[in-house]
């Protein structure tokens, strides 16, 4: 494991400890709406800065750019960490135990290593470019299933309700009729860790955003596995849908109609 992997890693570790500290002693049940957004403001906020000050620690010449803090760039030559805390607020809001602590690290626009830490069931991904991906510490690789019927995939829905996502629900009815079975965990970051190790063997994923789409891409990549918008042009933006499979699948998955 490359060293600011390591760094990475002991960061979000820690985080989660204090995540899951927190969340133990929150009543959700006793907690109005209000109390529930502060709790989770406070979660993102303060754990957000907890990971950036210990990785500076370390690296303090570094950028980093958090989902809730923002951009803090010292010197644009250096490497730029993404840090996101929770990936998937809303399961988090709910206390469904399925979302990310993300970190990845690129260097000239390249995304070098990321983890990805589901403080919970203490699931750890981490991929380093080059060096290819672990899942707790045990090299992955996706699968070689060929067809859609014997395939789990993952899915998430649209956010919103225009053509575009009329389109991605539509792609959805298609793939229920074609998979073995649909499995959606609402976390797009998780999901993509998913088809990296095989528990998933394609996925189907809505309005990914930047973190979940730099961490998932470079440990889905290295496992083995391709990306590609729904449209079937590769290297995706962040906010788009695409769909991510072994080889052997993506061809059925792109055309989905």
């Amino acid at each position: 494991m490359q060293p600011m992997v390591k760094l990475a890693l002991r960061a979000a570790r820690n985080a989660g400890q204090d995540l899951v500290r927190r969340l133990d002693r929150f009543d959700a049940y006793q907690s109005t709406d209000q109390e529930k957004a502060k709790f989770i403001a406070d979660c993102t906020i303060g754990l957000e800065k907890s990971i950036i000050f210990e990785l500076k620690k370390s690296l303090p010449d570094h950028n980093f750019h958090g989902r809730e803090t923002g951009d803090n760039i010292s010197d644009e030559k250096q490497p730029t960490w993404q840090i996101c805390v929770i990936d998937d607020i809303s399961n988090f809001r709910v206390g469904i135990p399925s979302f990310a602590i993300i970190i990845s690290c690129l260097q000239n626009g390249k995304i070098e290593h990321a983890i990805m830490v589901n403080p919970i069931n203490g699931d750890e991904f981490t991929a380093s470019r080059g060096r290819g991906t672990q899942l707790n510490n045990r090299r992955i690789r996706c699968g070689n299933t060929n067809s859609l019927e014997d395939s789990i995939v993952g899915y998430t829905q649209p956010l919103s309700f225009n053509e575009e996502a009329l389109d991605q629900r539509q792609r959805l009815q298609s793939l229920m009729a074609k998979s073995y079975d649909l499995r959606n965990i609402g976390s797009n970051a998780l999901s993509l860790g998913y088809v990296a190790a095989d528990r998933f063997q394609g996925a189907l994923l809505s309005n990914i955003d930047e973190f979940a789409l730099a961490a998932g891409t470079l440990i889905a990549s290295e496992a083995g596995c391709l990306l590609a918008d729904v449209n079937g042009a590769p290297q995706p933006k962040p906010g788009s849908h695409i769909v991510v499979s072994n080889p052997r699948l993506l061809k059925a998955l792109v055309a989905l109609k």
